[in-house]
This record gives structure tokens, sequence and C-alpha cells, in this order.
């Protein structure tokens, strides 16, 4: 029994040993994140997805946030607040906004001579109800749905290659 115990336990070292966390390794080691582009008309974005795109990279051991292997450049290409209503008799008198942000990303390496991806678009989308403030409301949704689009690219970025 004792020697069953043993070679059990030399087993499961054996077999953990070649776990890495994070999973595979990237096809770079450091990554710049470009200055964000900001092609709508709702002002103040490019900060916020720029925080938000660099603490989710900062999260994964795999890579450092900084100049070297990699850069990638994002852009937040489309914003678009729609107003529904959840009574049938308000047809001009909206309730909730569905508000979503698109964001395109190019991501390269070795100098912008290998492209991992172009053009890639990322979405998210969030339920606004209006309770109080609507202009603070709305503004209060941006750093979630930004979390959400740069887990999105963390993940796109990070993929083994």
């Amino acid at each position: 029994m004792k020697h069953l115990v043993v070679l059990l336990i030399a087993t499961l070292l054996a077999g953990c040993s070649g776990y890495r966390l994070g999973g595979p390794k990237p096809a770079f080691s450091r990554i710049e994140v470009s200055p964000i582009r900001n092609a709508t008309a709702r002002t103040g974005t490019h900060a916020v997805l720029h925080g938000k795109i660099v603490e989710a990279l900062s999260a994964d051991p795999r890579v450092k946030v900084g100049p070297g292997d990699a850069v990638l450049a994002a852009e937040v290409t489309r914003y678009q607040r729609d107003g529904f209503t959840t009574k049938t008799g308000d047809a001009y008198a909206f309730t909730s906004y569905r508000v979503s942000f698109e964001v395109r990303c190019t991501l390269t390496t070795d100098g912008g001579q290998r492209v991992l991806f172009k053009d890639r678009m990322f979405r998210s989308v969030a339920t606004l109800q209006i309770v109080g403030d609507p202009a603070a409301e709305e503004l209060s949704l941006a750093p979630t749905l930004f979390a959400d689009i740069a887990a999105q690219i963390r993940e796109a970025a990070t993929t083994a290659w």
C-alpha cells in the first residue's frame, strides 16, 4: 500500500511538471500598447480603454507590458446607444438603452513585419436602465464595457500562434 501511494504521488508530480501558468507561450514576451485612437464622438474613451488593456495584459504572467517584441494598435470605431422600452405604449419615452462599443485592433511583432491579427473587431454590449442622472449612469458603463473588450483583446493576443 505504501508503494502504491508513493507511485501515485510520483505520477501526479511528473504529470504536473509540464504545466505552465497561463497556458502556452505567446509569440512575444513584451507588448507595447500604442496610444488608443478614437473615431467616435464619445470623448474620453481612449484613456479608459488604454488603462483597461494595460491592466488586462499585466494580469497575464507570460507577458510584460512595455516596448519590446509586439505592438498593439487599437481604435474605438463605434459607440452606439439604442433606446428601447418595456411598455407597449411608450414609443418615444425610452426606459432602457442598449449601449455598445466596438474597437478595431492590429497586433504586430518583429518590428511590424509579422502581423498576428489585423483590423480585428472586438465588441461589448450592456443594458442601461436610467434611474437617476442619465449622463453619469451612461459614463459609468464605459469601464465595464472596456474591461470586457480588454479581456477579449488579451485572449486574442496571447493565444498560441
